[in-house]
């Protein structure tokens, strides 16, 4: 077998325009889903978060992590994503469009990266093509296209890639000044997600693998490694707090389990990757309770292919190299445990390798023609099954409903569709969907999920106008989190609405108010609410026309309306604590928006 290395520098130039074949393939697969709605954590992390709606906010992303969200609790360093949103919202707010343009961009510069590297590492130039496409049409890269709040994944894999391909085009030309260029770059990969911190590891990898694993060799590679390693300290410090709350203080899950879950979700990875059908936002997969019959054969399979790496490893350094280092990537998923037992995007970067291997084998091991026909068969497999899948991301029901079919024994997908029934107004099936949540597999809950499912079962029979219920699952909610504002809030009113007699025309004005803002009809629920306030100047209306000028963004409003209703005479002591609260926190949220 030829070493793949020995083609460096060397080989026919890419021919002009083969690029532009890559872009119309990825037009074709993933323009139809231009108009898809924003899903899952686009909700809290774009549409509700206030922060990206301004681009003098831009200095303080890079600050504070609590702005990535509207739940400060969800606060995450990633000031790059930030930036990449409030760019989008000023060239055109919340027009979904935009923010979809921007991540099959970034998904088209990868491919292009993979079609250069590949290209460059054999001098192959139908191996960079083939590549190229096959790594931008595989199903596997779905998710961080169709998936907004996912672009964290690809922009990291972007400036993962170009800091890799800087480097070695720096080793190769002695450029201190494209050396200097890729360690800035790794810091612009850290500034969209973390997982970009395993670089300098691969970088000394490549250098082994060039030049023989050593302990010379180790050192000689040491001085150019040394830059990202202190770049990758220094972010540890900015995020310790983050990293000390994941492993440490509110660990999700014991770090032998995590090892061990990892170990079984790395071999359905591998499945994933050589058949990418059976997709899902949520995969049906258990934890590993112990050394029970599928982790040990888990362990068994990723034994067998490490004795298979080591040979090729002896036989060929560059070519082991050059096909196994994404899989460096899922290293921090292994001792930091997430809520998601296993997400298709972090195979993001891995599917490079497989690209990048498949596009070789493709074109140096098989006639042409041999090559051209399997590679066309791949193509269209790959890109009917990318186009059926964007067809999923469609809107949140055709999403959910597609994770339960598949993967009915998990909670998250009964706490979803429960939230798509109760935004059609389908309460009673709302709840009985969040019940499964409950108790459809309790064991793999974490606080994240119970605290959502009590929150948001107390909403729906607010909105039924059972109150007493309500007040019973806020109060859940708030054992979980005694800080989250959504649920407080919604007990105080209720609590004080006990004190205060509703006349049983405007109650009923209320609540039809009520259902109109639940469901997100925010201007019909303003009109319905400012009819009852001019009959009853009842706290509760005000406290529910203050929640729908913030859910539409007219913060002023929303101010002004939290003034008057601390004017009103005889406001329970617990209301009027909790509107100068949120007074308070509006003025602050203005002055950040300013």
């Amino acid at each position: 077998m030829q070493d793949i290395g020995t083609y460096r520098n060397g080989g026919n130039a890419l021919p002009k325009g083969w690029w532009g074949v890559i872009a119309v393939a990825v037009a074709v697969v993933y323009f139809p889903s231009l108009h898809h709605a924003f899903q899952y954590d686009d909700v809290h992390s774009i549409v509700e978060n206030y922060h990206v709606r301004s681009l003098a906010n831009i200095d303080d992303f890079f600050w504070r992590a609590d702005m990535f969200t509207a739940d400060p609790k969800g606060a995450m360093y990633r000031p790059l994503v930030l930036v990449s949103y409030a760019v989008n919202y000023a060239l055109g707010g919340y027009n979904v469009e935009g923010y979809r343009c921007f991540n099959i961009a970034v998904h088209l510069l990868n491919g292009l990266l993979v079609c250069h590297l590949l290209h460059r590492l054999t001098g192959v130039a139908a191996a960079g093509l083939a590549a190229g496409l096959l790594f931008s049409l595989h199903p596997i890269a779905g998710e961080p296209v169709n998936y907004i709040s996912s672009r964290s994944e690809s922009l990291a894999a972007l400036f993962s890639l170009l800091s890799m391909a800087l480097y070695i085009r720096a080793r190769e030309s002695a450029s201190s000044m494209v050396y200097i260029a890729s360690v800035v770059v790794f810091a612009t990969a850290l500034l969209a997600k973390s997982m970009a911190i395993v670089l300098p590891l691969v970088l000394l990898f490549r250098d082994c693998s060039t030049g023989g694993l050593s302990l010379q060799r180790i050192k000689a590679s040491g001085k150019y490694i040394v830059p990202f390693g202190l770049v990758a300290t220094v972010y540890v410090i900015v995020v310790r707090q983050a990293l000390a709350t994941a492993l440490v203080d509110r660990p999700v899950r014991g770090l032998w389990v995590q090892i061990l879950t990892q170990c079984k979700v790395l071999v359905y990875y591998l499945k994933l990757l050589l058949v990418p059908w059976g997709q899902n936002v949520e995969h049906q997969f258990a934890l590993a309770k112990g050394w029970e019959l599928s982790v040990l054969c888990a362990l068994g399979l990723l034994v067998s292919m490490g004795w298979c790496l080591m040979l090729l490893w002896r036989r060929s350094p560059r070519l082991f190299f050059n096909f196994t280092w994404p899989i460096v990537f899922l290293l921090p998923t292994f001792v930091v445990p997430l809520n998601v037992l296993l997400n298709e995007h972090r195979l993001y970067i891995p599917a490079v390798s497989f690209a990048m291997l498949l596009g070789w084998l493709l074109t140096t091991r098989f006639s042409r023609w041999q090559g051209l026909f399997l590679l066309a068969g791949l193509l269209l497999l790959y890109g009917t099954l990318s186009l059926q899948r964007s067809l999923v991301w469609q809107t949140p029901e055709t999403l959910w409903t597609d994770a339960l079919q598949k993967a009915p024994r998990m909670p998250r997908p009964h706490l979803f569709i429960g939230d798509v029934y109760k935004g059609q107004g389908r309460t009673e099936e709302a709840l009985a969907a969040y019940q499964r949540a409950l108790t459809v597999n309790p064991e793999i809950l974490s606080g994240g999920d119970l605290l959502a499912i009590y929150n948001n079962t107390g909403a729906a029979y607010l909105s039924l106008g059972r109150n007493e219920e309500a007040i019973g699952w806020y109060r859940k909610a708030l054992t979980i989190d005694p800080d989250y504002s959504k649920a407080r809030e919604a007990l105080e009113g209720l609590t004080a609405i006990a004190s205060w007699a509703w006349d049983e025309q405007v109650e009923n004005i209320f609540k039809r108010a009520m259902q109109l803002l639940v469901t997100g009809r925010l201007d019909q629920a303003l009109v319905e609410l400012h009819r009852a306030l001019s009959w009853q100047p009842h706290p509760k209306i005000y406290q529910a026309i203050g929640l729908a000028y913030e859910r539409s963004g007219q913060i002023e409003a929303a101010i002004e309306n939290y003034k008057t209703a601390l004017a009103l005479s005889d406001l329970p002591a617990g209301l009027e604590q909790g509107f100068r609260s949120k007074l308070s926190e509006l003025k602050g949220e203005r002055g950040h928006v300013e």
